[in-house]
């Protein structure tokens, strides 16, 4: 029984790593590798007879009510069959949360999963360059992959000059707390090549990608860094200056172009013309609200916010166009609300807030717990496939009493 143990706690040891180590490099692997971490976390858990310990955990009740709300709002929703459980399916990271939580917990791998994360990160980040400078050719790369069977994300990495395997907004939100971990790590260490790391990372995000998102949380890490982190005043001084000469070199021709779209949409918006990025969040938002005053308690279900959108465009006469309509409002506030009403809001608020509760009082857990909120303001956190693995695997490491790094 001990071997057997054993055995199954040192298979958890490897599969969020690997898991962590993949989340920029196949999303295939990385759901396979996050399974297998919580289906061999359950089995512990039942072996070590902790069930109990893990059901009192405040996060595992609120994670376990509101997919069960989910569940159970299938029935009154006016979704088809298909698109519920797809949400479903979707939204099953919530379970992961509590499951993985109990591991970390028990084993204190958060270690063994940060260096992962940094040697996958770190050749993507690599690789990312790469293609942006033309050093090599990833158009016969991609064509390789598709002979292989694995080229299914090549439609969306080819819309960035810098995005490899996964879609340009997920690189850069990833490359954002990957410059936040390894800044970390470098003034604690006082290591200068996870400073270096940081600072490629930080170039690559806010220069050289599209992500809006990205550039908003890289932001706010960073100022994690330097409110908590950097006490000296002259390093704070260099800090300051290093910035600013990056924003005024000619790596900032990208957000310059950037600020520029951004202009546009607005422009557009005005016109009454909403098919850019920023006019279509602001039509879901709209679908969005509507649902909740009209359907405020419960909302109208499980994957109803497709429907609701046809309706609300019909209703506001709206030209519809077939990117208008989705059940991905990229806003989990949105989408949670819509489905869920005021009591499925309150539920995703409740978890969020028990992530600050539960996790350690340092700079790099609150950092890791601010991209949920922050993400799900701009894009649809857990519903994002990836994301919302990235963000579960991210979450992990807040659990380690202490966490030496």
């Amino acid at each position: 029984m001990h071997l057997t143990n054993i055995k199954i706690t040192q298979l958890h040891i490897y599969f969020l790593p690997l898991a962590a180590f993949f989340i920029l490099i196949s999303s295939a692997a990385t759901n396979l590798f996050i399974i297998l971490a919580v289906l061999s976390s359950i089995l512990v858990c039942i072996k070590n007879n902790h069930l109990r310990k893990l059901f009192q955990r405040k996060s595992f009740i609120f994670c376990t009510i509101l997919y069960l709300l989910l569940l159970c709002s299938s029935f009154y929703s006016i979704a088809d069959t298909e698109q519920i459980i797809e949400v479903a399916k979707k939204y099953i990271k919530f379970l992961y949360i509590p499951i993985l939580f109990y591991s970390i917990k028990q084993y204190d791998s958060s270690n063994f999963i940060i260096r992962f994360f940094i040697v996958g990160a770190t050749i993507i980040l690599f690789m990312s360059y790469m293609k942006y400078f033309k050093v090599f050719n990833f158009e016969i790369f991609y064509d390789f992959l598709k002979i292989i069977n694995l080229a299914e994300t090549k439609e969306k990495i080819v819309i960035n000059e810098t995005a490899i395997f996964q879609h340009y907004i997920i690189q850069g939100i990833v490359f954002s707390f990957f410059s936040f971990l390894c800044l970390i790590l470098g003034i604690k260490k006082k290591n200068i090549i996870y400073v270096a790391l940081a600072a490629i990372s930080f170039i690559n995000v806010l220069f050289m990608n599209d992500s809006r998102t990205a550039y908003i949380l890289l932001t706010f890490l960073l100022l994690l860094c330097f409110l908590f982190l950097i006490k000296s005043i002259k390093l704070r001084l260099g800090f300051l200056l290093v910035i600013a000469v990056l924003m005024f070199t000619q790596f900032s021709d990208n957000l310059k172009h950037r600020l520029d779209v951004l202009d546009t949409d607005i422009s557009y918006i005005k016109e009454g013309n909403y098919n850019s990025s920023l006019g279509l969040r602001l039509l879901w938002s709209k679908v969005g609200i509507s649902n909740l005053q009209n359907q405020p308690i419960f909302g109208s279900g499980a994957g109803s916010f497709k429907k609701n959108s046809q309706t609300y465009f019909k209703e506001s006469n709206i030209p519809l166009r077939n990117n208008y309509i989705t059940n991905n409002p990229h806003n989990e506030f949105i989408s949670i609300s819509s489905q869920l009403g005021i009591t499925g809001l309150f539920l995703y608020l409740a978890f969020i807030f028990y992530l600050f509760t539960e996790a350690r009082k340092d700079t790099l857990s609150i950092g890791i717990v601010s991209m949920v909120p922050i993400t799900s303001l701009f894009n649809s956190a857990f519903y994002d496939n990836m994301l919302g693995l990235f963000l579960v695997i991210a979450l992990c490491l807040t659990q380690e009493s202490k966490l030496k790094i």
